[in-house]
């Protein structure tokens, strides 16, 4: 047994499962001093920019606790709970993983990891493949909030992984000294450097100046905001503009000769109550009979303004799927696009899935080759995704069955040999027999 020299006994979480009650209720959240940079989400906010109900209290983002508004409209919002589920699965494909070593050693590297599989959760009460769940968990705080971070457990005597121990990526401040440094301050204003051999972190669109990343619903809470306010105001008015209703207008009629004022108000009151009670009493199958001084016109329900309000929330729903790097036809609304053009935005997507792909590789990457080598082993783990299944599989094999053929019929005429042929189609050389 060759424990790693980083691994020590007795560890315990450095980093506790939820923000702090400071940092999660304050408004105002201090600057860092000189040379630190701070996640986007803990700059300075002042001012409510957001409040609503969440499991019965009020809820209100300050621009401090962005992470948990994000979750709150991932868990609350239709659309981008759509959206986000949809990259979770697009990208949590079956999983399997590769070995590279010794026979003898893999056979010893197999049962390892499947006892790593058993225990790594934090939560002991689920029953699956430990990474596999780690992996969907990573996907969706990654979609959720743009980044993802966690520590290894050890066991306590220093040769294995005991579980891993998720953090909220809130928590995690950045300060470039030669190179990017992370760490994390207590309440006292202490900093905890993270060390690399414990602590994984990965985030979407991380750049030069901004290790944080970028976060995916960054843009939304403007949109969702309005879409919960167009909402209420739609519901709020649905008895009146949602719902047609009867207007009926009765003109007055003239009033006689030598007829006073208070025999002409009676008469035409009388005149009025008498049509209120006919309509009063009609049924579906009576018919009403009235002189032409009587005018019946429908109101509510206006149907030009139903579309218009079907506009302005397609165009909330626009804005969100936009702004989450999707394709309206993922999430099952068709924008009569064309065959072509639908195959051509898969193949963007699945680019994008693989890339993102790697990220998740390398989370089940860092646990097992880290149990591998804390049990001493030389083995070397590959996690691996299963492609997304091609709808377009029969186009692309007819496309490459005419290429073939195409080039087959050059080398065949002469035109090029059968080395130059074989690299055009993908191969070093021409197979020799």
């Amino acid at each position: 047994m060759f424990p790693l020299p980083f691994i020590k006994s007795k560890h315990r979480p450095l980093v506790p499962p939820r923000v702090s009650a400071r940092r999660a209720q304050s408004g105002t959240v201090p600057l860092p001093p000189s040379g630190a940079v701070r996640a986007p989400q803990q700059q300075t906010v002042t001012g409510n920019l957001f409040t609503t109900t969440l499991d019965g209290q009020d809820f209100t983002w300050m621009g401090a606790n962005r992470a948990d508004f994000y979750r709150y409209l991932r868990d609350h919002v239709p659309i981008i709970s759509a959206a986000i589920w949809s990259w979770v699965h697009l990208c949590a494909t079956p999983q399997s993983y590769m070995l590279e070593g010794s026979q003898s050693e893999k056979e010893r590297a197999v049962k390892i990891l499947a006892d790593l599989e058993a225990r790594v959760l934090e939560n002991p009460l689920i029953r699956r493949d430990g990474i596999k769940q780690l992996t969907e968990q990573f996907f969706l705080e990654l979609f959720t909030v743009g980044s993802f971070a966690g520590e290894i457990i050890p066991l306590a005597d220093g040769t294995g992984i005991e579980y891993f121990h998720t953090i909220d990526p809130d928590l995690i401040q950045w300060e470039r000294d030669g190179r990017w440094r992370a760490f994390i301050e207590d309440d006292r204003g202490k900093r905890t450097y993270l060390s690399p051999e414990r602590f994984f972190f990965a985030a979407l669109g991380a750049d030069i100046t901004h290790p944080n990343g970028i976060e995916p619903l960054a843009s939304v809470p403007f949109v969702a905001q309005i879409q919960e306010a167009m909402l209420s105001d739609m519901a709020r008015s649905a008895r009146n503009a949602g719902t047609p209703r009867l207007q009926v207008r009765i003109r007055p009629p003239q009033p006689f000769t030598h007829e006073n004022d208070k025999e002409y108000q009676a008469r035409i009151n009388h005149y009025f109550d008498d049509t209120v009670s006919q309509f009063s009493r009609l049924e579906a199958d009576d018919n009403l009979f009235t002189w032409d001084d009587v005018e019946v016109t429908i109101i509510g329900g206006d149907q030009n303004r139903n579309f218009t309000w079907r506009l302005n929330r397609e165009q909330v729903i626009e804005d969100v799927v936009t702004g989450l790097r999707l394709f309206p036809w993922v999430l099952g609304r068709s924008h009569g696009t064309t065959k072509n053009w639908v195959e051509a935005q898969f193949n963007l997507l699945m680019q994008i899935v693989d890339s993102v792909q790697t990220l998740g590789a390398s989370l089940g990457n860092y646990l097992r080759n880290t149990e591998l080598r804390m049990k001493g082993l030389s083995v070397t783990s590959e996690h691996v995704f299963a492609p997304n299944q091609d709808p377009f599989l029969l186009t692309r094999m007819q496309s490459r069955a005419v290429e073939f053929d195409t080039i087959d019929k050059k080398v065949q005429r002469g035109y090029i040999s059968k080395d130059d042929g074989a690299r055009e189609l993908g191969y070093p050389a021409a197979f020799k027999s």
